[in-house]
């Protein structure tokens, strides 16, 4: 999972430093048990798009040349590549000797599907590779079932489907994929297909996720084992940032947003923003926020701004409520 990092968008005309806007303090809703996807704008000052995290399943990149299929991470899902392309052939998840999942930092390398398609002589062809998914688990943590997918292309129109069945082969279905341009990605549910509207926001419309996602953590050992966290992933897409813990809030400025280094690694503000505090394995646990992460983000306009989580609690005491200030440098 290579991260890429760079100082500037080299395709970014120079911006004219303005005089820096005032602190603006949001307090993001994912509620109790982290059910709501919440997308936040810093240019916009607003929420631009909530989903509940259960509303999709598998995602397709917009990218231009880029195929790429993404599991709903917020929820658990994992991937198996059976080496078959018959999609006839009956799948037994207990026979499977090793899972793959989404990497947070959102590199190509740590995709759990992998490259699916072939592109020779301009045109697109899938691989025919039957993928076997695990389809997350519920707010119990108790798994949520097994389901096949063959992704697949149309010769003609270059039109993205998948064929999707149980593993035993019942309930067999195709939704197509459309892929839109002024898109990040596209999401589809295996109940329902392409869904409508799309619970991801136009690419410029939004800069934060606030989100749970699946994520390596590592034993006392040193043995990694994936974990759900909930934070917050960028739009690697449009915006980079930055970990700033060297300075206090209030000491950031311009100068000093242009001289760090920045990343579309997708996991950099990531959720160890904030600590826990008790027994994790009897979920006794309450969280408080670190004030001396503070984190640099640009976006796409290159815009800079300074931002910092203050809470995690909303008034009447209960968890799953981030609030955070942020200002325009």
């Amino acid at each position: 999972m290579a991260v890429t990092l760079t100082s500037c968008f080299p395709e970014d005309e120079m911006v004219t430093p303005v005089k820096p806007g005032d602190v603006k303090t949001v307090m993001i809703e994912m509620l109790p048990e982290y059910t709501l996807q919440t997308f936040f704008s810093l240019s916009l000052d607003s929420v631009t798009g909530i989903n509940n995290r259960t509303l999709w399943d598998m995602a397709l990149s917009c990218d231009p040349d880029d195929y790429t299929l993404w599991l709903n991470t917020s929820i658990m899902m994992y991937a198996a590549r059976t080496g078959t392309t018959d999609f006839s052939a009956k799948l037994n998840p207990a026979a499977v000797q090793e899972w793959f999942f989404d990497g947070s930092t959102g590199d190509l390398t740590g995709n759990a599907i992998g490259q699916w398609w072939v592109a020779e002589d301009g045109l697109v062809q899938s691989k025919m590779e039957v993928f076997l998914i695990a389809l997350g688990v519920d707010d119990e943590g108790i798994s949520t079932g097994y389901i096949k997918v063959q992704p697949l292309v149309d010769a003609q129109t270059q039109e993205v489907s998948l064929k999707v069945a149980r593993p035993d082969g019942s309930n067999e279905r195709t939704f197509v994929l459309p892929r839109v341009t002024d898109r990040r990605r596209v999401y589809l549910s295996f109940n329902n297909g392409y869904i409508s509207p799309q619970p991801e926001p136009e690419s410029q419309d939004w800069d934060l996720l606030f989100s749970t996602y699946t994520t390596l953590l590592f034993t006392d050992e040193g043995e990694p084992y994936p974990y759900l966290v909930n934070g917050v992933l960028i739009n690697d897409k449009e915006v980079m940032a930055a970990l700033d813990g060297q300075h206090d809030f209030e000491a950031i400025d311009r100068q000093k947003a242009e001289s760090t280094l920045l990343s579309r690694q997708m996991d950099i503000i990531g959720y160890d923003w904030k600590k826990v505090n008790g027994d994790v394995t009897s979920g006794n646990i309450t969280y408080t926020t670190l004030p001396n992460r503070n984190y640099i983000i640009r976006n796409r306009s290159g815009a800079l701004y300074k931002l910092r989580f203050i809470d995690f609690y909303n008034k009447q005491g209960k968890k799953g409520y981030p609030t955070f200030e942020y200002q325009r440098l």
